[in-house]
C-alpha cells in the first residue's frame, strides 16, 4: 500500500507544476509576439519544470529533487538575466527565498552567493556602478535574512522533533520514537541479513511502589532504573520506555544467547542496587530474536509473551 504523499511533496509538485503553467504561458505570448529565442528558452525552462513535477510524482525522492529544482533555477535565473536584460534581475529575490526553503541553509547560501556573484557581474556590463552595488546589497540582505530565518526554523524543527520523540520523565525514547527505530531496524534486516535482538523490561510490583511511597517516589525509581541500564548497555544500543514500567533495549546486533546474556547483566544490576527509602527492585525480561517475517507489532508480541512467562515463573528471570 503506497503511503500518503509528505507536505514536502505535495509542496514541490505544485511549485513545479505551477512553473511549468506559467513559464508555459510565458513562451506563448513569446511566440505570439515573434520573439522566438526568447519562446524557445522559455519552453526549455517549461519542460524541465514538466521533467522534475513528474520525477518526483513517480520517485516521490524528495531531496534529490529539491537539490535539482535548486540547481536549475540558479541557472535558469543567471541565463534569463543574460539574455532578457536588467528587467528579469527581479527574480533574483523570490529565487533566493525559494533556495532557502527547498535545500540546506548552508547549501543555499553557497548557490545564493553564486547567483549573486554571476548576475552582478553579467548587470555590470548594462548599467552603472550605483545600480550594480544597490542589486548586490539588497540581494545579499535577503541571503543573509533568509539564512537566519531558515536556520532558526531549522533548529526549532530539530528541537520539536527531539521533543515528540523522548519521554519527559526518563529522558529516554518514548513510544513514538521506538516504533520508528523498530520500523528502520527491520527495514535495513530485510536488505542485509545479520542476528538483531530486542529486550523487553518490566519493573515487578511496581503499582505496589506507587501505592506505598506515592507517585515521587515511584518516577525516581523508573528514572534511576532507566540510568543504571543506559550505564551498562552498549552505546549503539538504545532504551525506550514503552510503557508505564515497561522499558524496551533495543536494536541489539547479537544472537539470542547473547542477548540473554545482557538481559540477565541487567536484572543482576537491578536487583542489587538499593534505591532510595530501601526499596529493592526486580526485573522481568523477556528477549526476542528478529524473525525473517516479523513486523514491529510480531517482535514486540513474542517478547511480550516471553516476559509475561518470567513473571509467571515466579518474576526476577529472563526468557
Amino acid at each position: 500500500m503506497e503511503t500518503k504523499r509528505t507536505v514536502t511533496e505535495i509542496v514541490l509538485l505544485l511549485l513545479t507544476a505551477l512553473a511549468t503553467l506559467i513559464v508555459s504561458v510565458f513562451s506563448a505570448i513569446r511566440r505570439y509576439n515573434d520573439d522566438i529565442t526568447i519562446a524557445i528558452i522559455d519552453l526549455i525552462i517549461s519542460i524541465t519544470m514538466a521533467i522534475l513535477c513528474l520525477y518526483i510524482f513517480k520517485t516521490r525522492k524528495v531531496d534529490v529533487t529539491k537539490l535539482l529544482f535548486a540547481i536549475f533555477l540558479v541557472i535558469a535565473c543567471t541565463a534569463s538575466i543574460a539574455i532578457k536584460g536588467l528587467l528579469q534581475v527581479y527574480w533574483l529575490y523570490p529565487i533566493i527565498i525559494t533556495m532557502y526553503y527547498l535545500i540546506p541553509p548552508k547549501s543555499a547560501t553557497a548557490l545564493c552567493l553564486l547567483l549573486i556573484t554571476t548576475t552582478s557581474f553579467i548587470i555590470s556590463i548594462e548599467t552603472d556602478l550605483i545600480n550594480v552595488l544597490t542589486i548586490l546589497l539588497t540581494t545579499l540582505m535577503t541571503s543573509t535574512f533568509s539564512f537566519i530565518m531558515f536556520r532558526s526554523y531549522e533548529r526549532k524543527i530539530l528541537d520539536f522533533e527531539a521533543l515528540a520523540t523522548i519521554d519527559q520523565l526518563t529522558s529516554t525514547g518514548n513510544r513514538r520514537a521506538l516504533d520508528k527505530r523498530l520500523a528502520d531496524v527491520i527495514a535495513s534486516r530485510h536488505r542485509k541479513t545479520y542476528d538483531m535482538c530486542l529486550i523487553l523490561i518490566d519493573l515487578d510490583d511496581f503499582k505496589k511502589i506507587n501505592d506505598n511511597y506515592g507517585h515521587a517516589v515511584g518516577d525516581n525509581v523508573l528514572v534511576t532504573t532507566c540510568n543504571l541500564i543506559k550505564q551498562h548497555t552498549r552505546v549503539l544500543d538504545s532504551l525506550y520506555r514503552f510503557g508505564g514500567d515497561e522499558l524496551v533495549v533495543m536494536p541489539l546486533n547479537m544472537d539470542l544467547k547473547s542477548a540473554k546474556q545482557v538481559a540477565e547483566k541487567i536484572r543482576c544490576i537491578i536487583e542489587n542496587h538499593v534505591y532510595d527509602c530501601d526499596i529493592k527492585i526486580t526485573l522481568s525480561i523477556g528477549v526476542a530474536e528478529y524473525q525473517p517475517d516479523d513486523t514491529p507489532e510480531k517482535w514486540i508480541g513474542r517478547a511480550d509473551t516471553l516476559l509475561y512467562k518470567a513473571k509467571d515463573a515466579g518474576r526476577n528471570q529472563v526468557y
